[in-house]
């Protein structure tokens, strides 16, 4: 009999402390996931996609994880496509939606929204950036509004010296619109470029009035793909 008590004991034992072996394991995988993290803030952006998407591979779940910048692993802002179809639902015809990849373009024609050589906007303009306010809600991310005007100097008398500065006034009044409209502050800086980045020849009047606009820059950073795919 005692030498069945004996027998058991080990065994009894084993079962006793398996539960040692899988809380070690898990002590070590995080002790190694913790040292990965201490070790993000000293290595470039490619390695630490590389390091996510190698954590992601072992572990078979999504890890909501964001890179030091403006760069990020994931993304819920809506597409061009989605923001494109609501601004035909507000009815803001006025408006085109561009994807660039790590950022969407929405583009106003200035004489939407101001008089020729003005800055204020026009009861129409006001409609108009509502219905951008709105959209712009939806997106996450920095928000850069870019004044651009043409190549031809304003006439005497105007309100600014120069299209530097009609550029930039008129940036800063559609900044101001949008902040009136629910958009955070925070997100929102404003540039003039005058007009000295045209999308088209300032040789006729219909390209003219294509450089005249207001751009509004959504910055959403670059996918993981798109950071792997790149070099140093």
């Amino acid at each position: 009999m005692m030498t069945d008590i004996e027998d058991d004991a080990p065994e009894e034992e084993e079962k006793r402390g398996g539960w040692l072996t899988t809380w070690a394991d898990m002590m070590s995988v995080l002790l190694t996931f913790f040292i990965v993290l201490q070790a993000f803030s000293t290595i470039s952006e490619k390695k630490f996609y590389e390091a996510v998407s190698s954590i992601q591979r072992a572990f078979r779940v999504p890890l909501p994880i964001r890179a030091p910048g403006n760069f990020r692993f994931d993304t819920e802002s809506p597409s061009a496509t989605e923001l494109d179809e609501v601004l035909e639902e507000e009815g803001a015809d006025a408006v085109s939606v561009e994807d660039h990849g790590d950022r969407i373009v929405l583009t106003v024609n200035t004489g939407v929204l101001f008089e020729v050589g003005r800055a204020d906007l026009t009861p129409a303009g006001q409609v108009v950036m509502r219905s951008v306010a709105r959209v712009l809600q939806r997106t996450e991310g920095n928000i850069r509004i870019e004044g651009h005007t043409c190549d031809l100097p304003l006439g005497p008398g105007a309100d600014y010296p120069d299209n530097w500065w009609l550029s930039t006034a008129r940036a800063v009044v559609a900044l101001e619109a949008l902040q009136g409209n629910g958009v955070a502050s925070q997100r929102l800086s404003a540039a003039g470029y005058g007009e000295f980045d045209p999308v088209a020849p300032n040789d006729g009047e219909a390209n003219r009035a294509r450089n005249r606009r207001v751009e509004f820059v959504v910055e959403r950073g670059r996918s993981l793909a798109d950071v792997l795919a790149g070099s140093e």
